[in-house]
């Protein structure tokens, strides 16, 4: 997702859904969630929502975006995830550093 706006960037999935609309569903959830964060004064780094059916976390990946990674197994260790995050984290700003050095 784009920070400022959380437009759908890109996205991946290993299997057909019906609903193709989902990723913007889930865009303006988290942008309404942001704007009462913004009206409490309060910051939005994270979240993570979890129940018998799937766990998801949104965090800050880039400067620019936020990351969602979804896993149908609610038994995911949420470490195991963010550990993930960071690492590809760290991968993206040494591409984008390389990216944007003068040749």
């Amino acid at each position: 997702f784009e920070r400022a706006t959380f437009l759908v960037i890109a996205h991946s999935t290993r299997k057909a859904y019906a609903d193709v609309h989902r990723f913007e569903k889930v865009s303006n959830i988290i942008k309404q969630f942001k704007l009462s964060c913004t009206k409490s004064h309060a910051e939005f780094r994270s979240m993570q929502v979890c129940n018998s059916k799937f766990r998801a976390l949104i965090d800050a990946f880039t400067p620019t975006t936020y990351i969602m990674v979804v896993s149908s197994s609610s038994t995911a260790l949420p470490t195991a995830i963010t550990v993930n995050i960071a690492n590809a984290r760290d991968f993206f700003e040494k591409q984008l550093q390389m990216w944007n050095e003068p040749q």
